[in-house]
């Protein structure tokens, strides 16, 4: 019943611009529906955020968000759609209906501050500005869920999360949307055996997937590797990274010398 109404929603937006008497009222509806434990299928339908329909991405954020719905998160979207002749936060309000106890935190490279309300705070901020970045993490996190939803550029996604993956709280998740510029050489990526897919956002969170398995390593692990990377998982278009900060351990004891020798050796 629940994905009927979604879809029928989602079929009401189609075309339907902002502002308009069907609009407002879908939008007041959504409140009632945060409140009486909507999905963020619906919820999403409601607010007209693209998350759900022309992506499925809410479907994914239920499974991974369900169980701190009730809890005082903090969340932080980077880029808050609208782009710069619009304002957008459609995304900004579902997450406020959804977590009606949150603290909701947006950056735009565009300024708009405007969307700034109640549990809602919107920054204008480059998702590469590292100073200010940092600062603005600093003053509202840690967050439980971060969301990048910025510029698509390859190098962005990489380096926005340098900078916010220290500022995940534990046990918290790590989102990047749109990855499929990883493969599109003007956002930075490229077809796959290409360079350009080498210097892309897939590759360089593939490349930090042995992480979830440092304790089993007999060898030094590469700088780049994280402890505190508990699982990465791929969707269609999304990279899920949760963090983990309890020790983990082999159940091997791979710091006996006779042992590490043995394992490795070639022929076993």
């Amino acid at each position: 019943m629940a994905g009927r109404l979604s879809r029928l929603v989602l079929n009401l937006r189609r075309n339907l611009p902002p502002g308009t008497a069907l609009d407002r009222y879908l939008q007041r509806f959504a409140k009632v529906a945060g409140w009486l434990g909507a999905e963020l299928d619906l919820l999403a339908a409601l607010y007209g955020t693209d998350k759900f329909g022309e992506h499925d991405y809410t479907p994914v954020y239920e499974e991974l968000m369900r169980a701190s719905r009730r809890k005082p998160v903090r969340l932080l979207e980077v880029g808050v759609g609208g782009y710069e002749g619009a304002l957008g936060g459609e995304s900004l309000r579902m997450w406020e209906s959804y977590f009606r106890h949150g603290h909701i935190t947006g950056i735009d490279v565009f300024d708009k501050t405007a969307l700034s309300r109640g549990r809602v705070q919107v920054f204008q901020c480059s998702q590469v500005d590292r100073p200010k970045l940092t600062s603005l993490a600093q003053e509202q996190g840690p967050f439980d869920f971060i969301l990048d939803d910025g510029s698509h550029l390859n190098a962005h996604q990489i380096e926005t999360f340098g900078i916010l993956w220290p500022h995940v709280k534990d046990g918290g998740t790590y989102i990047v949307e749109d990855v499929q510029t990883s493969y599109w050489p003007a956002y930075g990526g490229g077809p796959l055996g290409t360079p350009g897919y080498e210097l892309s956002c897939m590759q360089w969170f593939k490349q930090l997937v042995d992480s979830v398995n440092l304790p089993e390593f007999l060898a030094p692990a590469p700088g780049r590797l994280d402890a505190g990377i508990s699982s990465i998982a791929f969707h269609h278009n999304l990279i899920v990274v949760k963090k983990d900060l309890a020790a983990r351990y082999s159940n091997m004891q791979l710091d006996d010398p006779e042992l590490r020798r043995t394992l490795m050796r070639a022929d076993g």
